[in-house]
């Protein structure tokens, strides 16, 4: 009986109460740690966003979250690990599919993970890389087993080689400075001389202790052999450097007096009429000063400033020049996470935004257009519970001009009541009849928000919406006289639905 209290009540204010409940802005943030396409708050939940998820949208069965390890395969791929030291897989490959956790046997203590073409290769806090292979078509890896053959490892990275076919190589950087690569599928390895005192690698780049850059070539002559010796050579144009970045192409590095350096590729034209240019002497970029950090980023270069200003200047054209102009996207930005397509920013303030392609997701906003040339705010990871149990969502809380909109069929479910979507009509009706009670029917026309209760026309202060096939309402007050009341406790970012006792 006092489900179907709790019901009608929720239904009548969602239909009829003129105070709306608002988010209330909140400059606490609960963030413990994020990246590109997910986030851990300080209870050591999971929130998820990208494909099926456009905004932030907790893991209800996977609690304890340590540390997560993105863009594994794809942009939007995640490994997470617990803190029973267990690690899974999240592949989000398909947006046609929902989120599956896939278990990793044999990984503990992991502190970086890679994966390329049919191979998975994981570093541990001991310098140990564990290797196992991907199951075809299966979503899946085969047991981790110690990659014997190379130790002490404090940095993995890997890249392509071209010889003339492509050939995955991968890249290990050692507690000693030296670095090592293997041979031929794995099976054996060998120093890349000339590096020593390595400090960080990218690809087919090193950086020495002594702030020198170190590059060997990715392109080989159709007779030479694996395993042939390549010396490294230096980059003369770069010294006293504290930071290199690459995406295999576009290469960018940061000398310690916080200047910015670029060699390798921009890009003209789109689709079938794009070509590549290289530029192999690194170029200084005087419109940028005091450089914190990098990022290449679809067609763009983003910096952040010692100062937290983030500023993008575009790759495109035959030649990078020297004095490219740096556009200010975001201002108070305390760090940032890339993606493939997009980053996702942390402001001084605890609250995340987003920038770039949002094709599938990717910024949380709670919608799905293509790109965003300005930073847009994530939407705020907010909890539901319902009689103090969480409230499982298909996709997270979205707010809306100051309004919170829940997803209609998670809450009502649980209510008890019988939830039917119309893809084709866009009509949403939630009904609850018992013996003994007078049913409750809503129907909703979430294509031009007309609403009916029990058969008459009412009409809603703020309209409902969908998102990717999700009918969302707006959340009100229920009023203590009708049994129950939404609380917003603002320092946990939780709606607390309760009946009156």
């Amino acid at each position: 009986m006092k489900r179907r209290t709790l019901l009608i009540s929720m239904i009548a204010l969602l239909l009829f109460s003129s105070s709306a409940w608002a988010a209330e802005d909140d400059s606490t943030s609960r963030i413990r740690s994020y990246d590109s396409g997910s986030l851990i708050q300080s209870d050591g939940s999971l929130w998820l966003w990208g494909y099926n998820q456009s905004v932030p949208t907790r893991v209800e069965d996977k609690p304890n979250v340590v540390r997560t390890f993105s863009n594994i395969i794809q942009e939007g791929d995640l490994i997470f690990t617990l803190q029973d030291h267990s690690a899974w897989y999240v592949p989000r490959n398909n947006i046609s599919e929902s989120v599956k956790f896939i278990p990793l046997e044999g990984l503990q203590n992991i502190i970086d993970v890679r994966i390329m073409n049919d191979h998975v290769l994981a570093l541990n806090a001991e310098g140990t890389v564990l290797s196992a292979d991907r199951i075809e078509n299966g979503g899946n890896f085969g047991p981790f087993q110690t990659l014997s053959g190379i130790d002490k490892i404090t940095e993995l990275d890997s890249y392509y080689e071209e010889r003339p076919q492509y050939e995955e190589r991968w890249l290990f950087l050692k507690k000693d400075g030296s670095v090592w690569k293997n041979t031929r599928s794995l099976q054996g390895f060998e120093p890349v001389p000339s590096l020593k005192d390595i400090t960080a690698i990218s690809k087919n780049l090193a950086l020495k202790k002594d702030g020198t850059v170190w590059t060997w070539p990715k392109v080989f002559e159709k007779n030479a052999t694996p395993s042939e010796a390549l010396s490294a050579s230096q980059i003369q144009a770069l010294s006293d450097i504290k930071i290199i970045k690459t995406n295999g192409s576009s290469n960018l590095a940061i000398d310690r007096q916080g200047r910015l350096w670029f060699w390798g590729e921009t890009v003209t034209g789109y689709s079938d009429s794009t070509t590549y240019h290289n530029e192999d002497n690194p170029v200084l970029l005087t419109g940028i000063k005091d450089v914190k950090d990098v990022f290449i980023v679809e067609r763009s270069i983003l910096t952040l400033s010692t100062g937290g200003n983030v500023y993008e200047a575009s790759l495109e054209g035959e030649k990078l020049s020297s004095t490219v102009p740096f556009k200010l996207l975001a201002k108070n930005i305390q760090s940032i996470q890339a993606g493939l397509r997009h980053v996702i920013m942390q402001k001084t303030d605890g609250t995340l935004w987003g920038w770039g392609v949002n094709k599938h997701a990717q910024l949380g906003i709670g919608d799905y257009e293509f790109f965003y040339s300005t930073p847009v705010p994530v939407q705020k990871p907010i909890l539901v519970l319902l009689k103090d149990t969480p409230v499982p969502l298909s996709n997270g809380v979205i707010t809306r001009n100051g309004q919170a909109f829940i997803p209609l069929r998670s809450v009502f479910d649980k209510l008890g009541a019988e939830v039917t979507y119309d893809f084709n009509s866009k009509i949403a009706e939630i009904n609850q009849s018992k013996t003994g009670a007078n049913p409750v029917s809503l129907q909703i026309n979430l294509k031009n928000g007309q609403t009916t209760m029990n058969g008459k026309v009412v009409k809603l202060t703020n309209p409902p919406f969908t998102v990717n096939g999700i009918g969302y309402l707006p959340l009100r007050l229920i009023s203590e006289t009708l049994g129950a009341k939404v609380d917003w406790i603002q320092k946990e970012d939780t709606i607390v639905i309760t009946t009156k006792s």
